[in-house]
């Protein structure tokens, strides 16, 4: 198992309902991940800006972390568990 720091943009489909965040699925380089299962969700600050994080596990054993700025209203890939 090993781990590499991404910080790499996405577009991301997510589900907006009740105050919470539900990530469907995401684009990064050129190729489309539908999200199977959400592993855990946590907020960080930096300043005023407000991070939400969601690690994620696709069709496959590696395991995602995304993070959406609140400020920027973006989705970034900021790393990866490659396992494997």
């Amino acid at each position: 198992m090993r781990y590499e720091d991404i910080g790499d943009r996405i577009e991301l489909i997510a589900l907006f309902r009740d105050g919470r965040i539900q990530p469907l699925k995401f684009r990064w380089r050129d190729r489309v991940y539908r999200i199977q299962r959400v592993n855990g969700e946590w907020v960080s600050d930096q300043g005023q800006t407000r991070f939400y994080h969601y690690s994620v596990m696709t069709t496959g054993p590696d395991v995602y972390e995304l993070t959406y700025n609140s400020d920027t209203r973006g989705w970034m890939l900021s790393r990866v568990c490659l396992v494997g």
